[in-house]
């Protein structure tokens, strides 16, 4: 994935970059100046490119962390370079029908790309400050006659893809999400995965004391994600996947977690009940890793051995893709998830809205019903790739279950 991606942002970048030296040469013809400027500018942003992401192919140690972090503004820094150009060329092309049109040279869709492009840098650097770090509270009620009356009201805080790994030394962050979290006094809070990035020493002790603050009267229930089973190690690591899921668990546990390994438990009121079930990322779903981890497995006959048909189930699934397993009778009533990201980028327009991962997943982000059960995927807390959310903030989503 990582290698297709060099090429085609490779192969995009230096072909935007040849039309717009050769349009600058006709246009500005007197301005050397400007042309050896953007030559130098294309030189070192597109060879920087390539060298940033074949290192993040590359270093995926724990103790590289702050070095990825540098590549992933790099990364960051190419996009706002790429999407700006790409728009003010696709703009500016609709002057040759114009063109044709009128019968003469027509400069006007150009300025107007200039303009494009201009507002589309800002729209990426807003991502990249105030679109990443801005925490947004979600609002949903599950209505279900499963829901025992004990239960009515019982209120579910999920937050999700933190990537510790991604920030490292920045726990203000961190401390804004529990605190978002603690003052909406939860019954019961949902972490759907991808604690870390890379592997589990991304956990420290400073981040676990902060992460550890997480209050709810029936404590913290989390799963695994792709990125918490090691699969991404290199394997020249000191540091093998196993050990860092394993660790993982520990870390969880020291913090008073209830991590869910293919297993469920039970949340009691009285003498109601509910059942909270959590399973494993299923590793043949488009797992692009490098690292074998047969030891770790989705497995739903596991995850619901002994589990009353008759009880509300309560699901934490990392990826949104088993919920098509997770509609058999008896399991998961409601489906939380995340994985997704919406790509870090969502368009919308009243109550519609789209993103690239509609390419990709045929669940997304939002809340979606089938035969009386539900799946809500969040968007999650952190990002992959580039440090950049645009359309879509970090969240938390507020769940209250109400029994009809």
């Amino acid at each position: 994935m990582i290698l297709y991606l060099i090429v085609i942002l490779s192969v995009v970048s230096v072909t935007l970059d040849l039309l717009i030296l050769r349009r600058i040469r006709r246009r500005l013809p007197d301005k050397r100046w400007l042309r050896r400027l953007y030559l130098a500018h294309f030189l070192l942003l597109d060879a920087g490119i390539v060298a940033a992401l074949l290192f993040y192919r590359c270093c995926s140690e724990a103790g590289a962390e702050s070095y990825m972090h540098v590549i992933l503004w790099v990364i960051c820094l190419f996009f706002m370079s790429v999407g700006p150009k790409s728009v003010y060329m696709l703009v500016s092309l609709l002057d040759y029908p114009a063109g044709w049109v009128r019968r003469k040279k027509v400069r006007l869709f150009s300025r107007i790309g200039l303009a494009a492009g201009a507002l589309t840098l800002l729209v990426m650097i807003w991502g990249a400050t105030a679109g990443r770090s801005r925490i947004v509270e979600e609002d949903l009620i599950v209505r279900s006659d499963k829901i025992p009356a004990a239960f009515d009201g019982y209120k579910i805080v999920l937050f999700t893809d933190l990537h510790a790994g991604n920030e490292p030394g920045n726990r203000r962050f961190i401390r804004r999400m529990v605190r978002k979290i603690n003052e909406q006094h939860p019954d019961l809070v949902v972490n759907a995965g991808d604690l870390v990035n890379i592997d589990a020493r991304e956990l420290t002790d400073s981040v676990m004391s902060v992460l550890s603050g997480i209050r709810a009267k029936d404590g913290v229930y989390s799963v695994y994600g792709n990125h918490d089973l090691g699969i991404y190690l290199s394997r020249d690591s000191d540091l093998t996947p196993r050990q860092s899921f394993d660790e993982l668990a520990v870390r969880q546990r020291a913090m008073g977690w209830n991590l869910l390994d293919n297993e469920s438990r039970y949340v009691r009121r009285g003498s109601d009940s509910i059942s909270v079930t959590g399973v494993n990322f299923p590793i043949g779903k488009k797992l692009n890793g490098r690292q074998n981890v047969d030891f770790a497995r989705c497995d739903f006959d596991a995850a619901y051995r002994g589990v009353p048909d008759s009880l509300f189930n309560l699901l934490i699934a990392h990826t949104p893709e088993v919920w098509d397993e997770a509609l058999a009778p008896g399991r998961a009533d409601l489906t939380l998830s995340g994985h997704v990201h919406a790509m870090q980028l969502k368009i919308r327009l009243g109550g519609w809205a789209w993103s690239p991962a509609e390419w990709m997943y045929d669940r997304w982000s939002g809340l979606y019903e089938e035969d009386g059960k539900y799946l809500f995927v969040n968007d999650g807390m952190g990002y992959v790739m580039y440090p950049m959310r645009i359309g879509t903030y970090p969240s938390i989503t507020v769940i209250t279950l109400k029994s009809e």
